[in-house]
């Protein structure tokens, strides 16, 4: 067992903006005592330590820091999940159990906080597990910095919170949750969702309407890496039925008449089609695939628009632009996605058609 005591206090120091010098003006010791500790030479005694955990506004664990190489606890987190995975009965009175043993371990905090949370919504509400576990959620959240699991951070653990006074009815306090913490706009879709039940539609509208765009992106991103990867695996049937789902989605999300940012991505999928049909041998279809490619791409390359506003169900009053990184124009945009899939076959049915 190892403490980082001298790390987490410069690490702290810092945080606050403060200098060595202003550090021991706060506890009255010299400028060389708070070099000592900062360097592992020395430590503060207990008093010190517990007046500098209330400084910091930090529990003595958090201070210290101590790494306890303890199996025990991974063994005693994994089980707590796989009870709440499967409800277990004695779920809660093995959280409960896990918790006095560990008090202050992050991991133990996190597992019994999503237990609670989970166990609280089985059947009906149970206010008492939904109270439990926004006190666990809270205690994650100060103990955040001993946390070594990098798909947690704060914004999660925020969201978690939220969820639970959701659970609970509290929509005002989860909303205030959701706003506050909203980072990269990741909350935007339950945002949306409580100021429907609010009857908000005005404000739930502009909330929904982002959240949608960015979902829209988010799942031209996933398609496009999809059917790269099984192309990459020679899975030719999966590579062409996600890619022409891509185009069924984006033509609901297109609004009638007008050229829109997503035929510019049609033009990306065509090319991925025309990618596959050169693999299946069927190059009638591939050049088919790249003269439709070309003449969307020369469409939306005489009037350019990257407003996601033309996009179906979007109603926001500001522009929102969508953009990718496969090229300038349209057209470039097909000669880079064929440069990429590294095909000469491909290339030589592009050039005899442009």
């Amino acid at each position: 067992m190892k403490n980082n005591l001298a790390g987490n206090i410069k690490r702290f120091r810092k945080e606050r903006g403060l200098t060595q010098e202003q550090l021991a003006d706060v506890f009255d010791v010299t400028v060389g005592a708070v070099h000592k500790w900062e360097a592992g030479l020395s430590t503060p005694d207990l008093t010190v330590l517990m007046e500098m955990a209330d400084f910091f506004d930090i529990s003595m664990d958090v201070l210290v820091g101590y790494d306890i190489r303890d199996n025990r606890i991974d063994v005693l987190a994994t089980r707590l999940r796989r009870m709440t995975d499967t409800m277990d009965p004695q779920g809660i009175a093995e959280a409960e159990k896990a918790l006095k043993k560990y008090p202050n371990n992050f991991r133990i905090v996190y597992e019994s906080a999503y237990l609670y949370r989970a166990y609280s919504a089985m059947f009906k509400i149970n206010m008492e597990y939904a109270r439990r576990a926004v006190e666990l959620y809270e205690q994650a959240i100060r103990l955040i910095s001993l946390n070594n699991d990098p798909n947690i951070d704060e914004t999660h653990l925020y969201g978690q919170l939220a969820q639970t006074y959701q659970i609970m009815g509290d929509t005002e306090k989860s909303l205030e949750i959701y706003k506050v913490h909203n980072a990269g706009y990741m909350f935007n879709s339950h945002i949306g969702q409580l100021l429907v039940e609010k009857g908000k539609f005005e404000e739930a509208e502009t909330y929904l309407s982002y959240a949608l765009v960015i979902q829209i992106g988010s799942r031209i991103n996933l398609i496009t890496s999809k059917a790269m990867c099984y192309g990459g695996m020679g899975n030719y049937d999966e590579a062409r039925a996600i890619l022409e789902m891509g185009l069924k989605e984006n033509e609901f999300f297109k609004r009638d008449g007008i050229v829109s940012y997503l035929d510019r991505i049609d033009c990306i999928y065509l090319t991925g089609l025309a990618y596959v049909e050169i693999k299946c041998k069927n190059d009638k279809k591939a050049e088919d695939y790249l003269k439709k490619a070309k003449k969307k791409a020369e469409k939306f390359d005489e009037a350019p628009d990257y407003d996601a506003r033309n996009e179906r169900f979007v109603d926001i009053k500001e522009a929102c632009m969508a953009y990718d990184t496969t090229g300038e124009t349209c057209i470039e945009g097909i000669e880079n996605t064929i440069e990429i899939l590294k095909s000469k076959e491909l290339l030589k049915i592009w050039k005899s058609i442009k």
